[in-house]
């Protein structure tokens, strides 16, 4: 087997508020949060627990499933998998991306929600959970607002072929790339987030969230997957023309109880070099997005320019 096959679908809710909203310029986290804490309350069945790594039924809880996704200690792990303590959400939150903070009664944003693997079935509690945020409140003062309308796509499925890709790991013909970074795009390499964005930095994440996608909600049957080669490769090609910034962010976490700084790079980027073998995955990034805290809407670009 050499297809990494993940399915998906996304969810698109139309909402409107009910009093005037006052939210920051990213809504990611304030979307994240709300829906997290309010689905929390309604499937929790033992509240006394405040870590779900502790409670007894973590495993057939929805809520840690989705929310926490935590893996399990005493499971022997494929590769070096254990070196990540934590495991990507299967989901992703898309708000609304524009700077408006201001939205009035009557107005309508559209909040976006791709379901990964397995979550596919749980499209009831998102939706549910985005009923309950709107009626708990959101951002300042926690003012109200509820779903109008709701449109979600079949079951899809992204696909890469790594024996495609293997094969034309020797035709290494130049080409272009331009990609738009339009949330902050956090990744982590030697241990230290990348300021300084080289295209290699950009695979290697997209094969480890990938991977890691899919063998905790897909399958764990894992594809053979050239990951050598690919990061070889990828580490030929070069930039052509940086428009990136660092853009610093803070968001409170209620789960730990304090604030946390969440800088990232955006704006545009172009490559050049061999990178032909690398559209499956850059295609696959543009939906699942790439690097750290994805799940409320870190790390999404788009190719504009090949």
């Amino acid at each position: 087997m050499s297809d990494l096959e993940i399915p998906y679908k996304i969810i698109n809710i139309t909402c409107e508020p009910i009093d005037e909203l006052h939210l920051p310029s990213f809504k990611g986290s304030s979307f994240r949060g709300v829906i997290g804490r309010t689905l929390r309350q309604a499937l929790c069945v033992l509240k006394s627990y405040k870590d779900c790594h502790q409670c007894p039924i973590y495993k057939n809880c929805y809520y840690a499933y989705i929310f926490e996704t935590i893996p399990d200690p005493h499971k022997k792990l494929p590769f070096n998998l254990h070196k990540y303590p934590s495991i990507p959400h299967p989901f992703v939150i898309e708000p609304p991306l524009d700077n408006k903070n201001i939205f009035k009664s009557g107005e309508t944003f559209l909040l976006k929600i791709v379901l990964i693997g397995k979550a596919v079935s749980y499209e009831p509690y998102f939706i549910l959970a985005v009923e309950l945020a709107g009626e708990h409140g959101i951002g300042k003062e926690n003012r109200k607002f509820f779903i109008k309308d709701i449109l979600s796509t079949d079951i899809l499925r992204l696909s890469v072929n790594f024996s495609l890709t293997n094969n034309i790991l020797h035709h290494q013909k130049s080409s272009k790339v331009l990609i738009n970074i339009l949330t902050p795009l956090r990744l982590i390499h030697n241990k230290k987030l990348v300021r300084k964005l080289e295209f290699h930095h950009i695979v290697r994440s997209l094969l480890r969230r990938l991977t890691v996608l899919y063998y905790y909600h897909v399958s764990e049957k894992l594809p053979e997957i050239p990951a050598k080669a690919l990061i070889e490769l990828a580490e030929k090609v070069k930039v052509v023309d940086n428009n990136l910034k660092w853009y610093d962010w803070e968001r409170f976490s209620y789960r730990q109880d304090k604030r946390m700084k969440l800088g990232g790079l955006i704006g545009s980027i172009s490559f050049e070099g061999p990178i032909e073998p690398f559209f499956p995955l850059l295609k696959a990034g543009e939906i699942l997005h790439c690097g750290k805290n994805t799940s409320f809407g870190l790390g999404k670009y788009e190719i504009v320019e090949v």
